[in-house]
This record gives structure tokens, sequence and C-alpha cells, in this order.
């Protein structure tokens, strides 16, 4: 009885936070949706707002523009956006024009594109996209008629696999080919792709998020020795003035858990670390549990890279 209390005040709670717009009151209010510093304990991401923390729901890799005013994430494979106005955030809404079975969103510095690995099948394994067959590297620009359609953005990104992040100045992040590239936007593209000199030891990195200016990056391995498909952790590295970067390091109990710690996304400020903790990989109709969480920095970070 006291269970099914409690799922009929949180389904209330949920249902009136999604309905706050019909009354006129903004869907939440002030820089990061409203919500309360996390501290260096790593906390659920606006519950109740973007994360529902109910068994089977699923939200991940949250990101901000670069002004802190656009927010996008995962649901259930799908990607929705947030925008702050001047009577506050916006309810999320689903980019419709992204389709089912995308991973790994990420913003432009001017959040007027999202950048999104697809698949090329639909839900019913159908092609919607041309080739290649593997999942690629796409971008919508934000239109006047709305979001266009996902398209590929080629060469340096063929062969990236494994998430990827956008610093700052629209520069790429990405895992291809043993290791971390980065790849410089100048002149409007992305002509070139740079290895990061990260010694990597016995880890298997994937889903680089690098900071906004470069200075560090946090990805996620497989725990040492660990078979594939099971838990990961958080790694941190830092990079020099000099241009080493340091020897990764795990991020430490409080941050990671016995489950699933991926798809690191740095702050506009670089104040925190929006992540994804889940209890496992399955999406299907009952799936795994995932939320978006953050953490800050500080007690993280040396004071020269905060």
């Amino acid at each position: 009885m006291e269970q099914t209390k409690k799922k009929i005040a949180w389904l209330v709670a949920f249902l009136a936070v999604g309905s706050i717009d019909v009354f006129g009151k903004p869907f939440a209010v002030g820089s990061y949706l409203g919500q309360v510093s996390p501290g260096p304990i790593a906390q659920v991401f606006a519950p109740g707002l973007i994360c529902d923390t109910r068994p089977y729901q699923w939200e991940s890799h949250g990101h901000f523009s670069a002004d802190g005013n656009t927010f996008c994430f995962y649901r259930h494979w799908y990607v929705y956006i947030t925008e702050n106005t001047d009577q506050g955030w916006t309810v999320p809404k689903r980019i419709k024009s992204i389709p089912y079975h995308s991973y790994s969103c990420c913003l432009s510095a001017d959040a007027n594109s999202i950048y999104v690995k697809c698949s090329p099948f639909n839900r019913s394994k159908r092609r919607i996209f041309p080739k290649p067959k593997s999942w690629c590297l796409r971008y919508c620009m934000r239109t006047s008629q709305g979001w266009s359609s996902p398209q590929e953005l080629g060469p340096p990104f063929s062969d990236s696999g494994g998430g990827f992040s956008v610093s700052a100045d629209n520069s790429i992040c990405f895992k291809s080919r043993g290791g971390f590239w980065v790849a410089p936007f100048v002149g409007n593209t992305w002509s070139q792709a740079i290895k990061i000199p990260v010694e990597m030891g016995n880890l298997r990195g994937c889903c680089p998020g690098i900071a906004p200016d470069e200075s560090f990056l946090v990805f996620y391995s497989i725990k040492p020795g660990a078979q594939g498909g099971t838990e990961t952790n958080l790694y941190l590295t830092l990079r020099e003035a000099d241009g080493t970067w340091t020897k990764p390091r795990n991020m430490g109990p409080v941050i990671n858990t016995g489950y699933y710690e991926y798809g690191a996304r740095i702050s506009p400020d670089k104040k925190y670390m929006f992540f994804t903790r889940s209890i496992g990989w399955d999406l299907g109709t009952l799936c795994d549990t995932a939320d978006i969480y953050w953490v800050e920095l500080k007690e993280y970070l040396p004071e020269s890279h905060r």
C-alpha cells in the first residue's frame, strides 16, 4: 500500500510539472534549469523536469550550449531540446527530424546545430539513410521551419565510433582508430583531425567529453580486466601547458559506482560535469533505467584547469 501511495504521489507531481505551462507558469526558471548545485557528490539532474527516475525510464547525454540557454538530451532514443526564454525554460520537445535510434547528441556553441550519431535503420530495421552501413556522425541545422533532416558530416569523421563531444569553438572530439582525436573547426569546416596523445595503458577509452577550452577530457572505459558489456568507469586526463596529456585517472567511487557511467559532458563554465548512469545497455520495450547526473568539478580539477 505504501509503495502504491508513493507511485501515485510521484505521478501527480510529474503530471503537474508537465502541465505547468498550461497555467501560464514557466517550466523552470534560472541557470541550469533552476537546479541547486550538486556539490562534489553526483546527483540526478532536474528530477521530474528532465529525468524520470522511475524504473524503465531512460534519459542520457545531456548537453548545454555555450551560453547555457539551450539544453539537449536523449529520452528513449529520441533527442529532446529545451531553451531558456524571457519567461523561463520551455517544456522539452522532441526534435522530430532526428529519427529513432540516435546516440550521443551535442549542441554547437551557438545552439543552431545539433550533432548526433544516427543509425542508418529505423525501428522496423528499414534503411533510412544511404551508406555507410555503420553509425555515422550527422548534424541538423536550425531553420525558420524547424530543424533540418540529419546530414552526414563525412571526413574526418567517417571512421568515428564510440561517442563524441563539441568544444566552445565547435571543434569535435571523437574516438577513432585506437585513440581520441580532435578536429578543429576552421573556415566553417573540419578539414583534418589531430590525435590527442593520451597514454591509455590497458584502458579501452570511449565517449570522450572534451572541456569547452579543450584543457581536459573525461572518457569512460570498461573496468580493466572486465569483459565487454560490463560496468564502466569515468576517467579524467588533463592537457598540460606543454601540450602533453596526463595519465588518465579514475574519478573515484563518489562518481563511479557498480553501474555504468559514460557520456560525460562539461558545462560551459567548466564548473560541472554531466554524465549518464545506467544499470545496463538494453533499450528494449522494458529498458534498463538511466538518468543524467551532474557533479561539481572543483574537487576533481587542479586550480589551473578550473
